[in-house]
């Protein structure tokens, strides 16, 4: 019940915004669609290795002058199976029934489709000299992947977050994500709501060439899982005015994220 009020109230909040807000700006790119490919590699803490190959499809469109919608469709392959992904990152499985997610006996590899993202951003407060550009967003996990594979949870997560950027000096920017996961649980485990953040900058090296490093953190989604803890470096590259490629690495810290993690992506806005 306490889930379905909060579901409730937050949709309330996005059917809100999405009913108010400015005519579109004409000059501006109305259409996205951007998708990757995520492959990370780690044991979790668990002492084997769970790969995750992780291919989003997203489609946003713009229907007012700060607002985004947008909708993710992903594909997933993963071997191992000693984790299962959440609206609020991993969660480690366990070896017993205490509360955590099962762990299978014997090695598995699955692949279909993912859990869906519904997603709607809105620029509540535009950069200017002093003052940040502050982005709140609302996120839905829907439960379409299959639970009985691993594949996913079974059940909804909701995640309310803001993002804040702000051109520090030069070609130098700053970002900063604060997030909250109302993590769904399954008949019969524990699973924790999840605070998240991430904190870094993006440089200029020359246009159209950029360069990041981020650290995120969260707090642990399974009992007993450690904080996962880990620091991203990519660059970006615009082709052209509508189209932008994406490189990151990523490096886990704790026990609590992938060991490692490779990114590559692209998106179109026109």
């Amino acid at each position: 019940m306490k889930a379905r009020c909060v579901r409730a109230t937050l949709l309330g909040i996005v059917l809100a915004v999405v009913g108010v807000g400015p005519a579109v700006a004409q000059d501006e790119p109305r259409v996205s669609f951007s998708t990757s490919v995520d492959y990370s590699v780690g044991d979790y803490g668990t002492g084997k290795d769970t790969t995750l190959l992780y291919v989003p499809f997203t489609l946003g469109v713009r229907p007012f002058d700060r607002l985004w919608l947008n909708v993710t469709v992903p594909y997933l392959y993963q071997t191992g199976q000693n984790v299962v992904l959440t609206g609020g990152g991993v969660a480690v499985k366990g070896k017993k029934s205490n509360g955590k997610l099962t762990r299978p006996t014997t090695s598995t590899k699955e692949s279909g489709l993912g859990d869906v993202l519904a997603k709607a951003s809105l620029v509540l407060i535009e950069e200017k000299e002093f003052i940040p550009e502050i982005t709140p967003y609302f996120k839905v996990k829907f439960p379409t992947a299959d639970k009985d594979r691993g594949l996913g949870t079974g059940e909804f997560d909701e995640t309310l977050g803001v993002d804040v950027s702000k051109l520090l000096v030069g070609s130098l920017s700053g970002y900063l994500t604060l997030a909250y996961t109302f993590i769904g649980e399954p008949p019969g485990t524990t699973l924790h709501d999840s605070f998240g953040w991430s904190v870094g900058a993006t440089y200029a090296v020359a246009q159209p060439f950029a360069i990041f490093a981020f650290l995120d953190g969260a707090t642990a989604i399974a009992p007993g899982q450690e904080d996962p803890l880990d620091i991203r470096v990519g660059a970006e590259w615009k082709l052209a005015k509508a189209l932008k490629l994406t490189g990151a690495v990523t490096r886990g810290l704790s026990k609590g994220t992938a060991d490692w993690d490779v990114y590559g992506g692209l998106t179109l806005r026109f």
